[in-house]
């Protein structure tokens, strides 16, 4: 393999800020989508006519976009981070656009999986960037500050979503009405029916991220490290390309990469083991059973994931000063009681006080996780090895695990029926307390030293993590 290019520079510069910020900008859109899917869920079921248990059908296929993300990050590693970045805030533009003149649950369901196909590349890709940009000591701080713009999104969401979805009878806004008569727009345009379903308003917003292109475009670099691991493999014909980006993937499943393919991957799975049903049906179970009003709901998740963006600073501060390990397995633990709390209470005040909890821990582990799943692979795999752990072979609990669920609601109810996952965190606990490596403060050439120190001519030695 390729060795990682020279270490970067030791300081915090002012492309460091304007990296976060367009970069931020991009991550922001993970959570505003995923929250809007919950958010609107109950509005969405009831113009299309979607039943309870085919909800967990649809969610599971969106989340199959998800899986499929890995290929642009894949190819990040041979065309580029700056390049595919572009690529995928376009893609996703269009495809939450076009969600907004769906007229049936299975076109819903394939805007919607296009949509997650390009945003969580696209978050991804944000993630790789700054792991390779920023300083060792800032590394995992800088890492999850993106992952807080997450947050940032849900909580615009939360806090934008009670002025599109109305209740019957309720006055309009502004906003609502502007949305929606570019929904009537669209329609005439494009030939269908206007229905006049509020929910169509709040897709729209997810085409503004066409604006930011430009911006990305102009002042978004290629990575220093791609740029040196990409000139010292010079050109190369497109099937030669697609044919060693192959070849670079099959590594990770060899003795050198696949200790930390592996942990990383099960660490994920963990964590959607919970977090995707939770996502799918929190707001159904708070509406239909405790009896929330949208506003109420929206103002829940406001709050919880103003909390959570908190976590994941915490998180950021907490990697970089105790640990990988400590941090990720902690907070993996308290989650995991959270969750149960959470579906198990019928009052507004729990509500209000398990989400903030439940949003707050989950988002420090999390932040702790998407800097391990970042920095264990070389420059030259980086990008496919965080698609391949984090989106694809990451994310098979998060495809399977609503669809599931969705079938044993009709016989357990929601709130045993997501009871029963919340042992994932723990076991993602005990897999990096004995698995994980610990790689604070170290740079990304030195813990490739670190976790490669009897690798042989061949393939090289099984890593102890």
């Amino acid at each position: 393999m390729t060795q990682d290019a020279a270490p970067a520079r030791e300081r915090f510069s002012g492309y460091h800020i304007l990296l976060l910020a367009l970069l931020g900008i991009s991550t922001l859109y993970e959570g505003f989508d995923a929250s809007m899917l919950t958010l609107a869920s109950v509005d969405v079921r009831a113009t299309l006519d979607i039943h309870l248990d085919e909800w967990g059908t649809i969610y599971a296929i969106t989340r199959a976009g998800v899986v499929a993300s890995f290929f642009f990050l894949m190819c990040a590693d041979r065309f580029g981070r700056r390049a595919l970045l572009l690529v995928t805030v376009a893609g996703f533009a269009i495809a939450s656009g076009a969600t907004a003149f769906v007229q049936t649950k299975a076109e819903f369901a394939f805007w919607q999986t296009v949509a997650r196909l390009f945003l969580t590349a696209q978050y991804g890709l944000a993630i790789i960037i700054a792991s390779e940009e920023f300083p060792a000591h800032l590394r995992g701080t800088g890492i999850t500050i993106l992952t807080a713009f997450a947050t940032i999104g849900t909580v615009a969401m939360a806090k934008a979503s009670p002025f599109f979805l109305l209740l019957k009878d309720a006055p309009g806004n502004p906003a609502h009405d502007f949305a929606m008569s570019l929904v009537a727009v669209g329609s005439s345009f494009l030939g269908i029916e206007d229905d006049g379903a509020h929910w169509r308003g709040l897709y729209l917003i997810g085409a503004l991220p066409l604006l930011l292109l430009p911006f990305l475009r102009l002042f978004i670099r290629e990575t220093g490290r791609y740029q040196e691991v990409a000139g010292q493999r010079g050109s190369e014909s497109l099937m030669a390309t697609l044919r060693a980006q192959m070849q670079g993937a099959a590594q990770l499943f060899k003795p050198r990469y696949l200790p930390r393919f592996r942990v990383v991957a099960l660490l994920w799975n963990c964590v959607h083991l919970v977090t995707a049903p939770s996502v799918a049906f929190w707001a159904i179970y708070a509406r239909e059973e405790v009896g929330m009003t949208p506003a109420q709901v929206g103002d829940v998740v406001m709050w919880a994931y103003i909390g959570g963006a908190f976590g994941h600073l915490l998180a950021g501060q907490l990697v970089d000063r105790l640990g990988r390990k400590l941090t990720c397995s902690v907070f993996y633990s308290i989650a995991a009681v959270a969750i149960v709390g959470l579906f198990h209470t019928n009052t507004t005040a729990g509500q209000y006080f398990w989400h903030i909890c439940t949003v707050f821990f989950f988002n420090c582990a999390i932040g702790a996780t998407h800097v391990y799943a970042s920095e264990l692979f070389p420059t030259e795999l980086r990008a496919t090895g965080y698609g391949w752990t984090t989106n694809l072979f990451g994310r098979v609990a998060e495809v399977f695990i609503p669809l599931l669920i969705g079938q044993l609601i009709p016989f357990m109810g929601i709130s045993w029926g997501v009871t029963w996952v919340a042992i994932g965190p723990i076991i993602g606990a005990l897999l990096v307390m004995k698995y994980a490596p610990e790689t604070k403060g170290l740079t990304l050439e030195e813990i490739q030293e670190r976790l490669e120190p009897e690798a042989g001519p061949e393939n090289g030695a099984t890593v102890r993590m």
